[in-house]
């Protein structure tokens, strides 16, 4: 089994992080505080330690934000579905993230966050949906409060990504080899076919 071990960030969710880590909700944080979480996980039969770093980007200095960004692999993007103004800072965000990551393809999910609190709803699912795929992220909406497997298949996806983007790509002459037998042989089975 290889073992990676992955850096995410996580913006503005100290919920979501401990209920992916313990199972449990608890709704009381202390938002100002940057919180670093570590966990190990089975993924796809792989054995991944977890960082997972929890910060408030508008409580950060914009260096150590950065700085926070450089380390990380991979980025959960948080908003609230009862927050408009949340929902509008994931942009500006992203776009620190691309330009500290120098425009890499940075694995990211964009999570709309309190799915149980319909009647407060602020951002519809199809405005989250077209962001993320904006921003070219993936996309979940869920309650954290209420769905203990949404958070888990949230940060997994996230971890999935990550794990892809850090598996070597196959060697390009093996690969080459590999179309040019196969051609062969469908060329070969098509001649000796009687039409």
């Amino acid at each position: 089994m290889l073992l990676a071990f992955s850096h995410c960030v996580c913006f503005v969710s100290p919920a979501l992080c401990v209920r992916f880590i313990t199972k449990r909700f608890i709704g009381e944080y202390d938002h100002k505080k940057e919180v670093n979480y570590k966990c190990s996980r089975v993924v796809d039969q792989e054995a991944v330690d977890l960082e997972i770093l929890d910060l408030t980007w508008k409580e950060t200095s914009v260096a150590s934000l950065e700085s926070s960004i450089r380390w990380a692999d991979g980025f959960l993007l948080l908003y609230s579905i009862t927050q408009r103004f949340s929902f509008l800072e994931v942009p500006q965000l992203k776009t620190l993230i691309d330009q500290t990551k120098q425009n890499l393809v940075v694995p990211a999910v964009l999570v709309a966050n309190k799915a149980d609190l319909e009647i407060g709803r602020q951002v519809t699912t199809d405005e989250g949906q077209r962001l993320a795929k904006d921003l070219r992220c993936g996309f979940r909406e869920l309650s954290v409060a209420e769905a203990v497997l949404a958070v888990e298949a949230a940060v997994l996806q996230l971890v999935r990504l990550v794990l892809d983007q850090q598996r070597p790509l196959p060697d390009r002459r093996s690969y080459m080899l590999t179309v040019r037998h196969a051609l062969t042989r469908k060329l070969t089975r098509s001649k000796t076919m009687q039409w």
